[in-house]
């Protein structure tokens, strides 16, 4: 009988949902063996080594939750020797992963799945100082917008979205209050690199990009389903204007920068402490080097 695993966050503000349209649902699916695998408390590295402990050839993962959840199958289904299949729904504040495989229900993904609705994903791979550090599917920031995520995990914030607080315009409000109450911070050493070029003070913001949104709202590429390339963006964002400018061409267009292939390094001089965020999971790490290529194994994901 095939094997279906649902991965869910039980500390998820979503949580009660998840259990009425996802879990009970697929429990009671027609021809599947369900199990569930709950995320803990702990690093995505450490809950993806958990989930890998209990796949099977052939497993059907459905991954129930926000950026975050999907983030620990992403790096499990990239870890594991085992040919499983990936689906994502989205239960999250900006759900880019789901919206990038096309967003559908727990009954239209089991259709999806029995057509053979499925397409090879190619990560984005990161290293910390010459040594592996995560997978991300749809993107990693490092800077002011890296920081911003942090408002997102405050008590006040996930209060308000269990109360039922939800919305692009709420979650526009919260970033721009922490924006106004921390542009004056030092994001990025002025001793940054990239590629060995020396920057300056010319970036507060990197932003490598494989998906086509980046927090729902800013356009980069449909560069998930491509081997070699991805979108590299960055630029002086501390300037109310400059963040304007690039906030209204990332919506309208596309965010400004380039598509790029190999490996981009970040560098500093001198040990720095940086927010690496990975599609709304974020470190604060100390090191000398961050480098992002995209990596050669691809996964199967469920599209619709």
């Amino acid at each position: 009988m095939q094997r279906l695993i649902i991965v869910y966050n039980p500390y998820s503000s979503k949580q009660a949902k998840i259990q009425k349209e996802v879990i009970e649902p697929l429990q009671n699916a027609s021809g599947y063996q369900v199990g569930k695998f709950a995320i803990r408390q702990i690093p995505v590295e450490e809950n993806a080594k958990n989930l890998i402990r209990v796949l099977m050839d052939g497993d059907l993962v459905v991954i129930a939750g926000g950026d975050g959840s999907a983030t620990v199958g992403i790096n499990a289904a990239m870890m594991t020797d085992k040919d499983i299949t990936l689906g994502v729904l989205g239960y999250g504040n900006f759900n880019d992963m789901a919206r990038m495989l096309g967003e559908s229900n727990c009954q239209q993904l089991l259709a999806d799945y029995e057509a053979h609705n499925i397409q090879k994903m190619y990560p984005l791979e990161s290293y910390i100082d010459g040594k592996f550090y995560k997978y991300a599917a749809c993107y990693f920031t490092i800077g002011m917008f890296a920081e911003s995520t942090e408002e997102f995990n405050a008590k006040d914030t996930r209060d308000n979205l269990k109360k039922g607080k939800k919305g692009m315009i709420y979650s526009i409000w919260k970033l721009a209050r922490w924006y106004f109450k921390n542009k004056k911070k030092s994001f990025l050493p002025s001793d940054i690199h990239m590629d060995d070029e020396p920057m300056g003070n010319k970036i507060s913001d990197v932003m490598f990009v494989n998906s086509p949104t980046v927090a729902k709202i800013m356009k980069g590429g449909k560069y998930w389903c491509q081997p070699r390339v991805y979108h590299l963006s960055y630029g002086w964002l501390k300037s109310f204007f400059r963040l304007i400018g690039f906030m209204v061409c990332s919506l309208l267009h596309r965010m400004p920068g380039e598509e790029v292939s190999g490996t981009t390094k970040i560098t500093f001089l001198n040990p720095a402490k940086i927010e690496i965020q990975a599609e709304g999971e974020y470190d604060k790490i100390l090191l000398n080097e961050f480098a992002v290529k995209k990596a050669v194994k691809s996964i199967k994901v469920v599209v619709h």
